[in-house]
């Protein structure tokens, strides 16, 4: 999602403090770091904000890059292990690369890791595929592939980047674990299970569930294990057994699959870029790769928003988005004159012509709402309601704070953390100068929980535009208590809305927190140096 420039100095000093060092890790020596460079290029950049626009929608309805066997990688070869891999770099540096699909093949098996009186069975990581037992040896997997949690340790790392705060990614387990799900269950619980959003019993994935509501429940992983239900009850209540309405693909080239479709077995031995994107406009959901890597063009091949090189705010002034003729985006001036993408109940329909910030009120006139595409296919239906126009505005800009791309105009929005919403105590009539504000559970009807943004980055209570949010005293002492106060010109009141956190403008090392990291209703906010972790995570929610 967006990093803004304060975050990467925030990574920065950490990791001139301590680099962790990971199996494949392209952070972990030289000065050259590719994975890096392409997450700071346009097309890391682009895919960033893509994945912002889907977060109110389906994941039934997403266009999302994966990996295939995530695990079997020529980074973890050796002697005896992953010698027909699938992938060139780790789980982790997968996941930087923008890898949102991850599969951990854990099989219950025979291995001589550690010393010899360690020997024994346990859940390793391995690419099997023959289905037979030698003994408790799965055959084709080898003595020392890595245990699980390893790799399931590798993927809390990558969330522990406080970067990653507000990603969601869907976490496939290909279950040979020979029934012994008790210690599935403790080795995915021990790693990942604060982050895990729980199933609530043997069923696939819901076709509404979104990032919101995985984001919104405090957690970041769907996960979803396959074949039976789960024996310990309370691995059957965290894990999906089946995706429900998302449809997959995935590539495989190894021996064992061509070995597979010699005798007749399906197998898709290679995606191109243009495969991926015929896929995406087509409606695919999940598209996983083999040998994914920052080189090849197929990361680029999943963007199907922003154009090459865009955006690039040009002359310093370009805020907000447009589709141009090809179906991909720019980013233009907002007061250039356009039609409008609007969306209705029978789809998307071009209305009138202006500036970007009169787009909700002239797809209102036209029955219907301004909006933007959240997926390939959908991108591709505008381009083809646009009965000619080259030039279509989309609600998506970043007008109060550069790079931070977000939906939304000058109306209302819901500031959400943990679940709940920024508040004030009482009703609308308590939204006075003086007031305390405070987290509590969401209300669409609560109009002192919506707030607006102005263009010197105060946010009005929509209760009374006449008071703003406020550090008491203009303290920037870690605590120093947010009120509501008359709205003025100080820097106490202005903020910094960069996507994911509150930063304070008189201070942008400061964000809005919730105290104590408490998610209770009442818990109080105040101020405090800014860390990014869930307590200080906020998503904004156009009313």
């Amino acid at each position: 999602m967006m990093k803004s420039s304060i975050k990467r100095l925030a990574n920065l000093a950490l990791l001139s403090i301590a680099v962790p060092v990971l199996a494949g890790g392209s952070g972990s020596g030289g000065d050259s770091d590719p994975i890096l460079e392409k997450q700071e290029s346009w097309a890391g950049r682009a895919s960033d904000y893509q994945r912002r626009l889907d977060i109110y929608s389906r994941l039934s309805d997403s266009s999302t890059l994966g990996s295939h066997n995530t695990y079997n990688s020529e980074a973890y070869r050796d002697i005896d292990s992953y010698l027909d891999p699938q992938q060139k770099h780790s789980i982790y540096d997968q996941l930087r690369m923008g890898a949102r699909f991850i599969e951990l093949d854990a099989h219950w098996t025979a291995h001589t890791k550690g010393w010899p009186w360690q020997w024994g069975d346990d859940l390793l990581l391995c690419h099997s595929g023959i289905g037979k037992e030698v003994g408790s040896l799965h055959i084709g997997c080898g003595l020392t592939d890595r245990f699980l949690s390893e790799g399931l340790n590798e993927i809390r790392d990558w969330f522990a980047d406080i970067d990653n705060a507000d990603e969601v990614i869907v976490l496939y387990i290909e279950d040979h674990s020979d029934g012994r799900h008790n210690e599935l269950y403790n080795k995915i619980n021990s790693a990942l299970g604060n982050k895990i959003y729980q199933s609530g019993g043997c069923k696939s994935v819901p076709n509404t569930l979104t990032k919101a509501d995985v984001l919104g429940a405090g957690k970041q992983i769907v996960l979803w294990k396959d074949g039976d239900c789960a024996s310990n009850s309370s691995l059957r209540n965290m894990a999906f057994n089946g995706l429900g309405g998302m449809s997959r693909i995935w590539e495989d080239a190894t021996t064992v699959a061509k070995i597979s479709g010699f005798f007749g077995g399906a197998v898709t031995p290679s995606i191109s870029a243009n495969q991926i994107r015929e896929e995406f406009k087509n409606g695919r959901n999940l598209v996983n790769l083999d040998d994914m890597t920052y080189s090849d063009g197929r990361l680029e091949a999943a963007i199907w928003s922003f154009d090459t090189n865009e955006p690039n705010n040009s002359g310093g002034n370009q805020d907000c988005a447009v589709q141009w003729g090809n179906g991909r985006w720019d980013d233009a001036t907002c007061t250039n004159h356009h039609p409008y993408a609007c969306r209705t109940s029978s789809g998307w329909v071009v209305a009138g012509n202006g500036p970007w910030t009169d787009g909700a009120s002239a797809c209102a006139n036209a029955g219907g709402k301004f909006d933007a595409p959240t997926n390939s296919a959908d991108n591709e239906s505008l381009k083809a309601a646009k009965n000619g126009n080259s030039y279509v505005w989309v609600n998506f800009h970043d007008r109060f704070y550069e790079g931070a791309w977000q939906k939304g105009i000058d109306g209302e929005f819901q500031i959400r953390s943990m679940g709940k919403c920024l508040d004030i105590p009482g009703n609308d009539n308590n939204a006075n100068a003086g007031t305390n504000v405070q987290l509590w559970s969401c209300s669409d009807q609560a109009r002192d929980q919506r707030w607006t943004m102005d263009n010197d980055g105060r946010l009005h209570n929509v209760a009374n535009p006449s008071v703003c949010l406020d550090v008491a005293g203009s303290n920037q002492n870690n605590g120093a208590n947010i009120l509501l106060w008359h709205c003025h010109d100080g820097k106490n009141q202005r903020w910094i809305l960069d996507g994911t956190s509150l930063l304070s403008q008189m201070n942008a090392s400061k964000s809005i927190d919730v105290s104590g990291v408490k998610s209770a209703n009442g818990a109080n906010i105040h101020l405090y140096d800014f860390h990014g972790r869930e307590n200080q995570r906020w998503s904004f929610i156009a009313k």
